[in-house]
């Protein structure tokens, strides 16, 4: 990334048909994600989650994440609570706070997510699970 200013010259529109998805076939967390955006001040992808799948469970040593629901529903696990989602809603993560994402129905999940600063998308994870800390 340049160290230019950033002027009007900049703005664009990213069709999301234009990036190409990572799509994650692990066993319960089969999701796809693209990655629309990265910047030197933010990090933005869209997550489509299938039927009853999660995501991995992870957190952003130095970011805020602001998740919205497209559509669907299902719940975020934040440390050791489970706070339910639905389209509509917006989910806060402070920075370093581990959390999972988790669709709890038949249809899918689509989330709308940023980083701020910018971070890497732990599509496997960077946290143990549960199960494996017990």
């Amino acid at each position: 990334m340049s160290s230019r200013p950033m002027t009007e010259r900049d703005a664009k529109v990213i069709s999301n048909t234009a990036v190409e998805p990572e799509r994650i076939e692990l066993e319960g967390f089969q999701r796809t994600v693209t990655k629309l955006l990265e910047t030197t001040r933010m990090t933005v992808h869209v997550a489509t989650f299938d039927p009853q799948q999660a995501g991995s469970r992870h957190v952003h040593p130095n970011s805020e994440e602001v998740t919205y629901i497209i559509s669907g529903a299902g719940s975020v696990t934040v440390g050791t609570r489970t706070l339910e989602l639905s389209a509509g809603d917006l989910f806060y993560g402070p920075p370093n706070v581990p959390h999972q994402f988790r669709n709890t129905t038949n249809e899918p999940l689509v989330l709308f997510a940023i980083y701020s600063p910018p971070d890497e998308l732990p599509l496997y994870g960077n946290l143990p699970t549960a199960n494996d800390e017990a």
